[in-house]
């Protein structure tokens, strides 16, 4: 069987990396646009929350169009659960080139861990701490097989797995594919059976449409939802093998 995670928010907390580069990377571009505006760091957690964005670079581009118009918060309260950045820029009629701000988030997130960075930076990334007790997935991978699919790239994967001090032998990043496109878990299943673990309706739909696509069961857990979090899933989960 087979246990498969996302990362942030269920195996690492992001709240001062991910979320504050998203924050930084959405106000350096609404100043080249001659804008002075704070973007709240709840804004970030709840267009993620809701949206299917695949990564923070188009969660940035929604909020820097959101905040031009001067109706951000209203525009994260009607924006549709499952909804995705080609919902944002049919309304706007716009969009923000996508190169530039990977460029500029990386360089917030990554510092100088990131070669293309465009002025130096420490790096958001050392701000984060690790959820998941490494007890519990170094025995989890005793019985088990695990895996990780996430938004992230191979460097970020490989940071993560710094901060948790565990590396995961089956991994799928965001260079291979994006969810909710479900090849990225089939790359990594072939059909088996198995849970995936994550905190967001992106991956609930990700977990949906590999069973529509491919008519194999694949169970899903939610992290604030359907356990507090990733611990209390996997001490139950080892629970029940003993049993």
């Amino acid at each position: 069987m087979w246990v498969v995670f996302d990362v942030d928010g269920v195996l690492i907390d992001v709240g001062e990396s991910y979320d504050v580069a998203t924050r930084l990377t959405a106000e350096y571009f609404l100043r080249l646009f001659g804008v002075e505006r704070e973007i709240k760091l709840e804004w970030v957690r709840e267009l993620r929350r809701k949206g299917s964005f695949g990564d923070d670079f188009k969660v940035s581009e929604a909020l820097i169009l959101f905040a031009l118009s001067g109706r951000a918060e209203e525009l994260i309260e009607e924006f549709p659960e499952g909804g995705t950045i080609e919902w944002v820029r049919e309304r706007f009629g716009f969009q923000v080139f996508g190169g530039s701000i990977e460029r500029v988030f990386n360089t917030f997130y990554l510092g100088r861990e990131y070669p293309g960075r465009l002025f130096d930076f420490p790096g958001l990334w050392k701000r984060e701490r690790p959820i998941v007790r490494r007890n519990l997935l170094e025995e989890a991978s005793a019985r088990f097989k695990l895996g990780v699919v996430t938004g992230r790239s191979a460097l970020e994967m490989k940071l993560a797995e710094r901060v948790i001090g565990f590396r995961f032998e089956n991994v799928v990043t965001r260079e291979s594919y994006l969810k909710p496109d479900p090849r990225a878990l089939w790359e990594l299943v072939k059909g088996e059976r198995g849970v995936y673990v994550g905190d967001t309706v992106n991956d609930g739909l990700f977990i949906e449409n590999y069973r529509r696509r491919y008519g194999r069961e694949f169970g899903f857990v939610m992290v604030g939802r359907d356990v507090r979090d990733v611990n209390e899933f996997l001490e139950e989960l080892l629970e029940g093998e003993q049993t």
